[in-house]
């Protein structure tokens, strides 16, 4: 998301909050550009909408509620959030097959794990086969989430004004962070 698409996104948010129409929001729309450079307009204008409907209390979004609901949109329509531990097992459990090597899985982490521990293992495994897949199969997923958020906070660094810092972009503009007025 670019600062003119934030901009946009926020005027949906002026339209249905008289109590900051008068209010510029120029800085916060750079900040949620910087923030969020990783989600798309479309992406961003189905959270703010869907914040918005659901909002009780008059406040401008803040960063995280959308990219929470991002993350909601997205799971809930591509089912692209990796499974939890148990119910990758119980997928496994009923789906392996050492005959059958080229299984298709719901999750790229669940046939990563499968390739380190083995389908010979799992098929023949021992009681704690179970115990050791899920602690394999959550490093995955945890490695995956960790490499993401990176990508996410390089590009957010990327995005900061090239001459200033991020701290000192964020102290120009505390009046936002603080709900202070600008001196």
């Amino acid at each position: 998301m670019n600062v003119k698409e934030a901009a946009t996104l926020l005027s949906y948010v002026v339209a249905t909050m008289p109590n900051i129409q008068d209010k510029d929001l120029s800085a916060t729309a750079k900040a949620w550009a910087i923030i969020m450079p990783d989600i798309s307009f479309e992406l961003g204008q189905q959270a703010v909408l869907k914040i918005l409907r659901d909002k009780k209390i008059p406040t401008v979004p803040l960063p995280g509620e959308i990219i929470n609901t991002v993350k909601e949109i997205v799971n809930g329509e591509n089912k692209i959030n990796a499974p939890s531990d148990y119910e990758a097992w119980q997928e496994v459990r009923s789906k392996i097959d050492f005959y059958k090597p080229n299984q298709k899985w719901s999750h790229p982490a669940i046939e990563e794990t499968i390739k380190i521990i083995g389908s010979r293992n799992i098929c023949g495994g021992d009681y704690n086969v179970a115990d050791r897949f899920m602690k394999v199969y959550n490093r995955i997923v945890k490695r995956t989430n960790d490499q993401y958020e990176n990508k996410v906070t390089l590009q957010i660094i990327d995005n900061t004004p090239k001459n200033k810092s991020l701290l000192t972009f964020i102290g120009e503009h505390k009046q936002i962070v603080l709900g202070q007025k600008a001196v």
